[in-house]
């Protein structure tokens, strides 16, 4: 057992500090049966702006004084200025705080009953034999949920881009230029699974479930293999109407060239005629804008 602190493997990062000061102040409370610390700082990932992962775990009838604990006595240095709370069953709570410093907390208390998160880890002090065991099994990188591509799934993710994109001449002609955008961000989210499933050969799901640790992994691999390209079309600007449509058309160039790719890839039918259709109605909404301007700048 760890029953002293054992903080001289923390990173030598700002958020050192923090975790020092926590850590000894929660350690001369008996209560507390184990302090750890998880995600990048543990792993060796992180870096000046990356979260403290802070891990308690608790006796089961303890668990409920830690609802609200009274974090002016844990934060002496720098105070917390946001707070929110997410339990996690009957056994866990998780309390995202915002430091007076800039920093993200994320406090999370659970019970000796619940089995720690897989995840890396530095243990700062256990005063029990048998959850240390679990801490120490537990100390590993977990890996990106992804799962073998099916073409059906990719065959109906190009389906749901094109019927989204559909919808942009509905929404500019009703003058909803600003929802627009809510529609090209969903566009992107499966531009960019589409093209991690090209660069991977793995299915990495709805990147919106995503966490930044497993979105890290998806980006580093896209960018590998596409560079700049990448964020000049995701990050292209949509200030104005002639912005959007510019968006609106970089984005269905690029799936109808990737999709096609990747239904001679995985051997299903890219849903030609569905493209054709939107493409076509697109140029007619586009010819009766431009008719309209015409006619709105004509003499009266």
């Amino acid at each position: 057992m760890i029953i002293d602190l054992q903080l001289s493997n923390l990173p030598n990062l700002p958020q050192r500090e923090t975790i020092v000061e926590v850590a000894s102040n929660l350690w001369a409370h008996a209560e507390v049966v184990a302090l750890w610390v998880g995600g990048s700082l543990a792993s060796g990932a992180g870096d000046r702006f990356s979260d403290v992962d802070f891990r308690v775990a608790v006796a089961p009838d303890q668990l409920t004084c830690w609802k609200s604990p009274r974090f002016e006595q844990v934060f002496t240095q720098a105070s917390v200025v946001g707070q929110g709370v997410s339990p996690f069953g009957d056994d866990a709570l998780l309390h995202h705080l915002v430091l007076s410093n800039g920093e993200i907390f994320d406090f999370l208390v659970q019970s000796t009953t619940r089995l720690p998160t897989q995840e890396p880890l530095l243990i700062l002090g256990c005063r029990s034999k048998d959850f240390e065991r679990l801490l120490i099994r537990e100390n590993c990188v977990p890996q990106v949920e992804r799962q073998a591509v099916s073409g059906e799934v990719v065959q109906d993710l190009l389906v749901s881009f094109w019927i989204n994109s559909h919808k942009h001449r509905k929404v500019l002609d009703r003058g909803l230029d600003l929802m627009a955008t809510l529609g090209l961000h969903v566009e992107q989210g499966m531009l960019l699974r589409l093209w991690y499933i090209e660069a991977s050969g793995w299915d990495c799901d709805d990147v919106r479930r995503q966490t930044i640790h497993s979105l890290t992994e998806i980006v580093r691999t896209i960018e590998q293999v596409l560079g700049p390209q990448a964020l000049a079309l995701i990050g292209a600007s949509m200030r104005d109407r002639q912005e959007l449509y510019q968006a609106i058309e970089r984005n269905r160039q690029t799936v109808s060239q990737l999709g096609r790719r990747l239904a001679q890839h995985y051997g299903f039918a890219y849903p030609s005629a569905l493209e054709a259709t939107v493409l076509q109605g697109w140029q007619a909404f586009l010819t009766g804008q431009q008719r309209e301007q015409h006619n709105a700048s004509m003499p009266r």
